[in-house]
């Protein structure tokens, strides 16, 4: 058959089935290092999260054969449970990795494909003999597929960016476990077609649905791996259909995008990763709340008005108008408020997790000094620095004197590489009440050295390290 005549989910399993590790470019391969060490720092900071415990408390109660690792614990769980246990901890803070700008053919911008890593790590183990290499040539699919299937979303659709791990995560598994190109199809097929998630999960009465729905996705992808490895077949002509998912992924052609050959640019090198606990959208938006508190010296109550900045953007707009987050009433809507973020961030001199204990969102300094907020838009910035979410912030004090502050890239954001020295300190600082110096320092020697590794094992016991009580 020929390529025109496949659908997309052939295309992309027939395009997965030709890849070996060694394809893969050398620099998108030690990118896939560094976000790795990054995602795992943000799973062992989150292993005191409520929402965590709970996640994890659930699935502890099944009782099931342990086949995968989960993050600082000895025990572990079934390969769809670590996939879970594994992906809520590492989203939970709103901490890990984040793309930059949109796939080339694309107008849908963000997500975070780093979600999906979890995926990697479970297939890893339930293959047995997997090379380091293999491990980190599946990160890199992971972030390419996830870029190719924001291409084919519209830019203000109503599907959350967290759907494409529908294909994501069967794809990477099956690839990882070495599925035949007709199995791997299926495999995808039934992820995919279990996926569809609407925006509602990240808007107005925020939820913990938002920590943990790609994880559920994700779950799902690995458990459809397994179905289909067994023999269970999917719907193959999901992307084709007239019922089928043409309304979510409508820009094409599907088939043209998830089968085309490997960019010695892949869609790894867009990653950014972040300094604060929050969305990516207000990462330059706290940085340039802490600059501003050094200019005044602490003293916020000085200045008479403030007024933020930020790029002219739907999205931006959007955010802006979202009831959810201008009120902030929950943990999880506060990491998503450019209001909270920004007073907290003005207030305090520093933004990290404990800028939301004791529930800082409903805390009256913090929503007075919300409310003075005044926030527009300028298509300057955007014209500048549109894909690093940019902010400026514009104050006056009582006495007439102007404070200006503008970040157009905040720290973390890298377009000309990461910084490994900033992600060894990030991973230091986000794991410093979980792990012991030796044992964090053993595990970033394993995630450098894994390209050479024969073996995942030894990386996994690593991960499988109890936290310790310092």
């Amino acid at each position: 058959m020929s390529h025109s005549a496949q659908g997309a989910i052939a295309r992309l399993a027939a395009w997965l089935c030709a890849l070996r590790a060694e394809d893969f470019p050398r620099r998108a391969i030690e990118r896939a290092k560094l976000l790795l060490l990054d995602t795992l720092g943000c799973g062992f900071a989150a292993l005191d999260d409520d929402c965590a415990r709970s996640v994890l408390a659930t699935l502890d109660a099944l009782g099931e054969k342990p086949q995968c690792t989960v993050l600082g614990r000895s025990r572990g769980m079934s390969a769809p449970s670590a996939v879970l246990a594994n992906g809520t901890l590492i989203r939970v803070l709103d901490l890990n990795d984040y793309v930059v700008g949109a796939h080339p053919h694309s107008g849908a911008r963000g997500g975070h494909p780093s979600d999906n890593i979890p995926v990697a790590l479970a297939a890893a183990e339930l293959l047995g003999h997997s090379r380091g290499r293999d491990l980190l040539a599946a990160i890199v699919l992971a972030y390419e597929i996830y870029g190719r299937g924001k291409a084919l979303m519209d830019a203000d659709s109503i599907w959350d960016g967290i759907t494409i791990s529908g294909v994501v995560a069967p794809a990477v598994a099956g690839w990882m476990m070495r599925l035949p190109e007709d199995k791997l199809g299926h495999a995808i097929a039934l992820g995919a077609a279990r996926a569809p998630t609407p925006v509602a999960v990240r808007e107005g009465g925020i939820s913990a649905a938002k920590n943990i729905a790609n994880a559920l996705i994700a779950q799902n992808g690995m458990q459809a791996t397994l179905l289909a490895q067994q023999g269970v077949s999917g719907p193959l002509d999901l992307f084709e259909a007239e019922r089928g998912l043409r309304a979510v992924f409508p820009r094409g052609p599907a088939g043209d995008i998830f089968g085309a050959p490997l960019p010695d640019d892949s869609f790894i090198m867009r990653s950014a990763i972040k300094a604060y606990p929050c969305f990516a959208g207000g990462q330059s938006a706290i940085a340039a709340g802490i600059a501003l508190h050094g200019l005044v010296g602490g003293n916020v109550d000085r200045l008479k008005s403030i007024r933020v900045t930020l790029a002219d953007l739907p999205i931006v707009r959007r955010w802006l108008a979202d009831p959810g987050r201008i009120e902030p009433r929950s943990r999880e809507a506060a990491d998503h408020s450019l209001h909270f973020l920004i007073a907290v961030a003005l207030i305090d001199g520093a933004f990290g997790l404990r800028q939301f204990d004791n529930a800082r969102w409903i805390d009256a300094k913090v929503r007075a000094l919300m409310t003075r907020l005044d926030i527009t838009t300028d298509a300057d910035l955007t014209r500048r620095a549109a894909e690093a979410y940019p902010c400026a912030l514009h104050a006056t004090g009582h006495d007439g004197r102007p404070y200006d502050v503008e970040i157009l890239q905040p720290p973390g954001f890298s377009p000309d590489g990461l910084d490994t020295q900033t992600v060894l300190d990030k991973f230091a600082g986000v794991t410093g009440r979980h792990l012991a110096p030796e044992a964090r320092n053993r595990l970033v020697d394993a995630v450098m050295a894994l390209d050479k590794a024969i073996s995942c094992d030894g990386l996994m016991r690593l991960v499988a390290t109890e936290r310790t009580a310092l």
